[in-house]
């Protein structure tokens, strides 16, 4: 599992705001920045590799471009 990053500056912000509001850390909207990153490392490769979200309702596979 990926975790907010210092590169993934949106996410960073956002973490530090609900950290000083006292509030809990959403789960990320998107793929950190590290993640994109090794996408196109393994694209470079010619290897193809997806970003998949699994809604816990009814199971449904949700796909994202990265």
């Amino acid at each position: 599992m990926l975790t907010y990053k210092s590169d993934h500056i949106k996410a960073r912000q956002i973490v530090l705001a609900t950290t000083i509001i006292g509030r809990t850390i959403p789960k990320p909207a998107n793929a950190p920045e590290s993640f994109r990153l090794l996408v196109r490392e393994l694209r470079s490769l010619a290897m193809e590799l997806n970003h998949f979200l699994v809604s816990e309702k009814n199971f449904r596979i949700h796909r994202k471009e990265v």
